[in-house]
C-alpha cells in the first residue's frame, strides 16, 4: 500500500511541475516573441538581444508561476482557466 501512495505522490509531483514549467515559460516565449521586432528595428538577428528578452520573460514567468502556486495554487488557477464559461461556446 505505501508504494502505491508513494507512485501516486511522485505522479501528482510531475504533474504540479508540468504546470509550474508551463506558466513560467508562456512569458518567455512572449520575449522571444518580442524580441523579432527589435531585431527587424536593430537590422540584424542579435543573440544577446534574444537571449535577454528571453531571459527576461523566464524570470517573470518564474516569479508569477512560483507567486500563483503560493497563493491559490495551481491546479485552481488551471481548473479557472479551463473550466472558463466563455469556452463552453465553442
Amino acid at each position: 500500500m505505501d508504494k502505491d501512495v508513494t507512485v501516486l505522490k511522485a505522479v501528482s509531483g510531475l504533474i504540479a511541475l508540468s504546470m509550474w514549467i508551463m506558466l513560467a515559460v508562456t512569458p518567455a516565449m512572449f520575449g522571444l516573441l518580442l524580441a523579432g521586432p527589435v531585431c527587424l528595428v536593430l537590422g540584424e538577428v542579435n543573440g544577446a538581444v534574444v537571449m535577454s528578452f528571453t531571459a527576461i520573460g523566464l524570470i517573470v514567468g518564474a516569479v508569477w508561476a512560483e507567486r500563483i502556486r503560493s497563493g491559490e495554487g495551481l491546479s485552481a488557477f488551471w481548473n479557472k482557466l479551463v473550466a472558463s464559461p466563455e469556452l463552453d461556446r465553442y
